[in-house]
């Protein structure tokens, strides 16, 4: 299940924007995320942020799992979907939809609010 999903503001014609997001695990068995999709993003990803050398840069996320009635965090400055290519201009008020897919095949959907600052 997404929670308090959001997706922050950028200047128009950026070519990527960044959302975050709770994933909770309901299940009686772990949950792996597989990947990401959009129809309003040409090349969603799922990125980490991490400090080498003093330097912020961002890496592909690796395996995901979420432990039964565990929770996976995104957040602004650590784990995050990188939304790349936006099929058509995103301005604060709009939203975006987005989908997680889990390794067993199944996905979870959500609509993401684009903001300036978190909910």
């Amino acid at each position: 299940m997404i929670e308090s999903p959001w997706v922050r503001a950028a200047p128009p014609g950026a070519a990527s924007l960044a959302g975050y997001l709770v994933l909770r695990n309901r299940c009686a068995a772990p949950v792996e995320v597989a990947d990401v999709e959009s129809m309003d993003f040409g090349m969603p990803m799922i990125h980490r942020t991490v400090v080498e050398d003093g330097v912020s840069r961002m890496r592909p996320a690796g395996k995901l799992v979420v432990a039964p009635g565990g929770s996976l965090r995104f957040e602004p400055g650590g784990l995050h979907l990188m939304l790349m290519r936006p099929l058509q201009p995103l301005a604060e008020g709009d939203v975006a939809r987005i989908r997680l897919v889990l390794a067993d095949g199944r996905r979870v959907f959500a609509t993401f609010p684009v903001r300036r600052e978190a909910p």
